[in-house]
């Protein structure tokens, strides 16, 4: 777990010391003016080593496995030797103020960050030294009395530096402890840390919660205790996998200090050493009864409305194709006396086997209709990939009579290939066009079919010039028998629309329609590109 930058920059503010202590502590270690001017003296004349100084250091890091696995990198490399360079400038630049400071404290929050022990920044001053000092002893032509003055200025300045960096490690290390404490008490699920033989190390306030036993009451014990005696084969396997290092999840029964037991849902894990041996157990749960029995519920509950439209939509279909034959028969015998009996009959009587035809015609219309309606459902092909330029062009076969007798003339865009049952979107282009040239104004129907492909479906629009419709009016046009105008201005069943919606939303798509009274109307419907695909991501 790596600290946000912004975490580090105030880590380091918060742990800079004040000017008061930075010299208390100067103080302490005799490390004054005179020091600092030695050191840079030191400096001016170690400067030409520098490069040398950083192939050795560099050699040494080389040379340590642990050092060695964080140099595969050579772009690392020459920011290593880079930082090494500076470093050796800072350490003999005489200048220890607050810049120095704050650099010494980032290398402690770093060196914490990238998991480098302690242990490694007191073996690199051992390094410096034993490099440093043979240098300086050469520099002096082995005058003793000035080699003493120079060391030990060199050996103040890495107590201060050192001291600095150590104190930001841990400082880091213990705000990490901090953070990770906090996360594991205010984590929502129950965790648990156990040794390797099972007794509970830790455990956060959810375990607590779920469970009903006091934390101090679980600490020491057995984790099995929280586990029901009724799956000790269970147990048995779930232990096995995680101490011989791996891990399992999955459902298990728990029970609660109550005695009463509850399905939980827990992932067990091991950890380990930097070896791979397993030192400890983490587990984590929690409390499904109230997601499964919801579950349930609704599995129980979406069976029934699917058994339940299944129902519906068999009984819309039989009863629509047994009225079938009975109304024909009404409808031929009514125009049967119509023929035979035309002059025999008063006026009345010849109205009423008008009406009586004209009811029986209209009857076979909307039993027509709700029959292709229920079909959509129960008698749908599988969608496969298929050019919607044909279902247009069927469509467009289908209503030449009308498209004739009423003048129209109908113009579409390139048609996509997409995912689609044909004959319902051939349906589905006959109904909007045909709906186009029914409700026509004065002027002959001028009809466009639009495509574009807009954020992964297709947008297809049907523009008309006909007598628009009221915004009042939109949201009921798609609910069935639901009709506009009597059916002596614009005949029909008021079921069209209906079956517009219903193949569209079979589609994955939606319909909608903009208009205005007089102005015309485009109804819009979108279709996926690739209808039924899903991502799916998990093991």
């Amino acid at each position: 777990m790596l600290l946000h930058q912004h975490t580090v920059d105030a880590l380091l503010d918060s742990m800079t010391p004040s000017a008061e202590e930075v010299q208390s502590r100067k103080d302490f270690l005799g490390f004054g003016e005179h020091e600092s001017k030695l050191l840079k003296e030191l400096g001016s004349m170690l400067a030409p080593l520098e490069d040398e100084f950083t192939e050795f250091f560099y050699g040494h890091l080389e040379a340590n496995p642990e050092t060695r696995a964080i140099l595969g990198n050579p772009d690392q490399v020459q920011r290593l030797k880079h930082k090494q360079r500076e470093y050796f400038e800072q350490l003999l630049g005489g200048d220890y103020g607050p810049d120095y400071i704050r650099s010494r404290l980032r290398v402690g929050v770093t060196h914490q960050q990238v998991g480098l022990e302690p242990r490694w920044y007191l073996g690199a001053y051992g390094k410096y030294m034993s490099w440093l000092l043979p240098e300086v002893m050469r520099l002096v032509d082995n005058d003793s009395e000035r080699f003493l003055e120079y060391s030990q200025a060199i050996i103040k300045v890495a107590l201060f530096d050192s001291e600095l960096s150590l104190t930001a490690y841990f400082h880091a290390d213990h705000e990490m402890l901090r953070l990770l404490a906090q996360v594991f008490e205010s984590n929502l699920e129950a965790v648990i840390i156990a040794d390797v033989s099972g007794r509970m190390l830790h455990v956060n306030k959810s375990v607590a919660l779920i469970t009903g036993f006091a934390s101090e009451a679980l600490i020491g014990n057995p984790l099995t205790n929280l586990l029901s005696e009724c799956e000790p084969e269970l147990c048995q396997t779930l232990w096995m996998t995680v101490t011989s290092g791996g891990q399992w999840q999955g459902e298990i029964l728990q029970k609660r200090k109550d005695g009463k037991e509850y399905l939980a849902w827990m992932n067990v894990s091991a950890v380990k050493d930097a070896s791979g041996k397993v030192t400890n157990i983490i587990a984590e749960f929690s409390d499904i009864t109230t997601f499964k029995q919801t579950q349930e519920a609704l599995a129980r509950r979406t069976e029934e409305l699917a058994n339940s439209n299944r129902e519906l939509e068999q009984f819309a279909y039989v009863a629509s194709h047994d009225l079938q034959e009975p109304l024909r028969m009404v409808a031929s015998y009514t125009q049967l006396l119509a023929r035979r009996y035309k002059d025999k009959l008063d006026d009345d009587a010849n109205e009423f086997i008008h009406f009586a035809v004209d009811g029986a015609t209209r009857m076979q219309a909307l039993i027509i209709d709700l029959l292709t309606m229920s079909r959509i459902g129960t008698h749908a092909k599988q969608l496969e990939l298929c050019e919607s330029v044909v279902a247009l062009e069927r469509g467009l076969s289908n209503l030449r009579l009308a498209i004739d007798e009423s003048g129209a003339v109908v113009t579409h865009d390139a048609m996509p290939r997409l995912m689609a049952d044909t004959s319902q979107l051939t349906q589905l282009f006959q109904n909007l066009i045909g709906n186009a040239i029914k409700f026509r104004g004065e002027t002959s129907p001028i009809v466009h079919v639009g495509a574009e492909k807009k954020s992964g479906e297709w947008l297809f629009s049907v523009r008309d010039n006909g007598i628009g419709i009221a915004p009042d009016f939109f949201d009921r046009i798609f609910i069935i028998f639901q009709r506009l105008h009597g059916k002596h201005e614009y005949p029909g069943t008021g079921i069209g629309l209906s079956v517009c919606k219903k193949i569209v939303d079979r589609h994955g798509g939606k319909i909608w329609i903009e208009s205005e009274p007089g102005k015309g109307t485009i109804f819009y419907f979108t279709l996926p590109v690739n209808h039924g695909e899903r991502n799916h991501h998990g093991e």
